[in-house]
């Protein structure tokens, strides 16, 4: 089971040992990679999926309230009609919320192995900017060079706004450029100088390095992690 539905608790057959099933074959997938250092996009798939529960358990008295339900007797002296919940449906209600009180604390126990990674790469990567860094700070390149690798990668960087929920929020998109074999005498500068000669659109560009002493997969964790890495960078400067 390597993906999880959005609504696997409720799609399907709804039973505790079958979604208990489906959900350890999913976290055991999830665990994997977290073991091969990958943390995306399986750390923030399991982060919504660990939401989508919690907001099921803190509504179930809405979901209670919206069962289909039979007329019991119609109490004539309040001007009331008195409901009595259809049995079948107490009992469909009571197995989802069996499997959400389940699949919890197992999520958290996941997360937390996931966000301990997540802290880790976090300390391993180093940020230093090269050269001057200029005003205009949201385009401009990130060369990254982990581990014992003898190429850096180079990426064009862009900080683009966006609205998500009525907020405006800020990303950063990367661009592929080139990956440079460093010899020996090689330096930043002298990439980021190449770079201005080659590609005009960006005279002045931000550029900064973001290494580590550890190899770490490109497009799980390396890539992901640097946009955090230049945006937090960035709104500091």
């Amino acid at each position: 089971m390597t993906q999880l539905k959005k609504d696997w608790i409720t799609d399907g057959l709804i039973d505790f040992e079958y979604k208990k099933y489906v959900l350890l074959a999913y976290l055991k997938h999830v665990e994997q990679n977290f073991d091969k250092t990958r943390l995306f996009p399986f750390l923030t798939e399991l982060i919504e999926h660990y939401k989508d529960a919690k907001m099921l358990k803190d509504k179930k008295k809405t979901i209670r309230s919206e069962m289909p339900k039979e007329i019991s007797r119609l109490d004539l002296s309040k001007l009331e009609i008195i409901y009595k919940e259809l049995d079948e449906e107490k009992d469909l209600l009571k197995d989802i919320e069996e499997i959400v009180d389940y699949a919890i604390p197992t999520m958290e126990r996941t997360l937390g192995k996931g966000k301990e990674l997540h802290e880790w790469v976090e300390s391993e990567l180093k940020i230093d900017p090269i050269g001057i860094i200029p005003i205009y700070k949201d385009e401009g390149y990130v060369m990254l060079e982990v581990g014992d690798s003898k190429l850096t990668s180079v990426f064009q960087y862009q900080v683009k706004k966006f609205i998500m929920f009525n907020e405006q929020m800020r990303g950063v998109y990367f661009k592929f450029i080139d990956n440079i074999a460093r010899g020996v005498g090689d330096t930043f500068e002298q990439i980021k100088l190449r770079l201005i000669k080659t590609y005009k659109t960006l005279p002045n560009p931000a550029t900064f390095l973001i290494h580590g002493g550890l190899p770490l997969p490109l497009e799980e964790t390396l890539i992901p992690m640097s946009k955090k890495l230049v945006l937090k960078t960035i709104h500091q400067l």
